[in-house]
């Protein structure tokens, strides 16, 4: 592009030139301008051929030549040099203030130190010391002074016999124990009405309707306790509550025995229910009998199984079809617990579904 250029500025010069030179010696000719023109221009080509010239084609006279090539614009970020740091960027607000005299300035000095020292006394450096000593405080003053007691969650069975003794249920402040009570068949038996022997001591809340009581013990240690009567039952539930344990109840289970009212869809002839079985108990809250061997379970995903003597245990939130059972308790949250004959296969329903369970390890 450049060497197009100069090849028509030469070409330019060289007309310019010839036209000039060839002026004085031609007779003057009236013939229209553009035939002159273009006779000025064979010769310059003329006069380039015989000088080895490369002959370049002249543009059209009315065309106009395109403009040259802009460059490109190279952007340039706005912010050039980094951001100040906190101290030049003080330095420079405090750099834009008028100056004043050094007069007025000494006494302003003079006052702004005193006032400074009186109203903010302590150095950055004391200040962020402080902070971290009230943290430490605050974190001290919620650490209790000995180990937070073990939470658990456990399954009783209340006999309202005369002579026996009441359950135990164990409080810690600053913890809810929830008592859920319910029948043979693990039906809810709601509450009628309760009574507590120290109200100072523990906070009960209950919703007036359903099975379900939240206690909290208010003071750290201290005995007392609860009288609860149930729909329909004529003997009421006495619980001996205890706080400042090593262990603290966070649900229990309470089961009475009989049928409550929400035991209705049960089968004809239901006599009175057996007594509980202390060893269905603790099956139901998954600990393993005394003295039995654990079993594996497949196909029944959070089946539990244990053999004691010629007995077998089954833990499982399924129905049991075959064989059949000898003994059988029901937690509120489904989980059953069966003592049955010892069986390698125990055949279930999941849904109406029928599915047969594989025990190993007999």
């Amino acid at each position: 592009m450049n060497n197009l250029f100069l090849n028509i500025g030469l070409f330019i010069l060289l007309l310019s030139g010839i036209s000039s030179s060839f002026a004085e010696s031609a007779p003057v000719q009236s013939a229209p301008e553009d035939a002159s023109i273009q006779s000025d221009v064979d010769r310059v080509v003329d006069w380039v051929k015989k000088n080895n010239q490369p002959v370049i084609p002249a543009p059209p006279l009315n065309q106009e030549l395109p403009p040259p090539p802009k460059k490109p614009v190279e952007s340039k970020p706005l912010v050039e040099s980094p951001p100040m740091s906190y101290s030049k960027s003080q330095a420079m607000m405090l750099g834009s203030l008028p100056e004043t005299s050094s007069d007025h300035q000494s006494d302003s000095a003079q006052a702004f130190d005193a006032m400074v020292q009186q109203s903010m006394p302590l150095s950055p450096r004391q200040v962020v010391k402080l902070r971290q000593l009230i943290d430490q405080s605050q974190r001290a003053a919620v650490i209790p002074a000995t180990v937070p007691p073990k939470p658990v969650s456990s399954t009783i069975m209340v006999n309202l016999a005369p002579g026996t003794t009441p359950p135990a249920i164990r409080l810690a402040q600053g913890y809810v124990t929830s008592l859920v009570f319910v029948d043979s068949a693990g039906s809810p038996w709601p509450i009628a009405s309760y009574d507590l022997g120290n109200a100072k001591a523990t906070n009960i809340q209950w919703d007036g309707k359903g099975n379900v009581l939240l206690i909290q013990a208010t003071l750290p240690y201290g005995d007392s306790d609860v009288v609860i009567r149930l729909a329909g039952l004529a003997t009421p539930v006495t619980l001996e509550l205890v706080s400042g344990q090593r262990v603290v109840d966070y649900r229990t289970d309470i089961h009475v025995a009989g049928y409550g009212p929400n035991s209705k869809n049960l089968p004809i002839g239901t006599g009175v229910p057996a007594p509980a079985s202390p060893t269905l108990l603790s099956v139901l809250d998954g600990v393993p009998p005394s003295g039995s061997l654990p079993l594996t379970v497949k196909g029944g995903g959070d089946c539990l199984a244990w053999v004691l003597g010629d007995r077998m245990y089954l833990r499982t939130r399924m129905t049991v079809l075959s064989p059949g059972w000898t003994g059988r308790m029901t937690s509120p949250d489904g989980m059953i617990a069966y003592e049955m004959s010892v069986s390698s296969s125990v055949l279930v329903s999941r849904h109406g579904e029928p599915v047969e369970l594989k025990i190993e390890g007999l």
